[in-house]
């Protein structure tokens, strides 16, 4: 099974949809989109994550199903330094790396420090992690511990082919695509491969529009692993002509 995470195009965070450069980029992505044999669709309540999605999906006849798990990971904590409140995901390097802080890298701890919790962080990641379940779960994906069980029907398989002696594979080719951010897209991730999306929030960037891979390894019949293809993927926008926007970064983007 392919999982495809799709950031929003560039936002206009003042009216909760996209610059004029972020409609073009969803309008490139539509081109690229175009040609995906996808199951189903998946988006955010927010309204650049909608209207990226309106745009990256106009031709398909299709529409997504509005997940609110899906919404910006934008809930507050209390930074141990100021004082002062602000999003869970958006630290400086000198506290993330401060040795005190370690456990903000470990998977299962960094929701229970006293900073994440501090903003009810362990109930809201709990949602994300039930909602991309829950969604998995519906293709037959059913999460046991750090790893999905399935009924093996769609279970990749190597098996050599006797009359050409070459290896051929069988897989699940469903594709589901995800409308949504960057910080709750890196929640989702951190919960699918078993890692602390701490270290993703601060070691990590996807630029709007960008387009990042996940696919189910089902070596074992009856279970599944997910892995990355691609992270952060603008290609469509090259193929345009855009550059791709910063937003969310600190400097500017490389420019090939």
């Amino acid at each position: 099974m392919y999982l495809l995470f799709i950031r929003h195009g560039d936002p206009d965070y003042t009216i909760d949809s996209l610059t004029e450069k972020g409609m073009h980029e969803a309008a490139l992505l539509s081109k690229r989109a175009a040609d995906w044999h996808v199951t189903d669709f998946f988006v955010s309540p927010l309204g650049r994550a909608q209207k990226t999605a309106e745009i990256a999906m106009q031709g398909t006849g299709r529409t997504a199903e509005v997940c609110r798990w899906l919404q910006e990971f934008y809930y507050p904590v209390v930074d141990p330094c100021t004082g002062n409140k602000h999003i869970a995901w958006d630290w400086l390097p000198s506290l993330f790396t401060d040795p005190a802080n370690s456990r903000l890298s470990d998977k299962d701890t960094w929701m229970h420090t006293p900073v994440m919790e501090s903003g009810a962080i362990p109930q809201h990641f709990d949602e994300v992690c039930r909602g991309i379940d829950g969604v998995l779960a519906r293709y037959g994906y059913i999460r046991k511990g750090g790893i999905y069980e399935t009924d093996g029907t769609h279970c990749q398989k190597d098996f050599l082919e006797k009359s050409t002696d070459t290896y051929k594979k069988s897989y699940d080719d469903r594709t589901l695509v995800f409308f949504c951010h960057l910080g709750v897209m890196f929640a989702v991730l951190g919960h699918l491969l078993n890692i602390s999306p701490v270290q993703l929030w601060q070691g990590f960037f996807v630029a709007p529009s960008s387009l990042t891979v996940l696919a189910s390894e089902e070596r074992v019949p009856g279970t599944a692993a997910f892995r990355v293809q691609v992270l952060g993927d603008t290609q469509h926008l090259h193929d345009g002509g855009e550059q791709p926007s910063a937003s969310g970064y600190f400097t500017d983007v490389f420019k090939q």
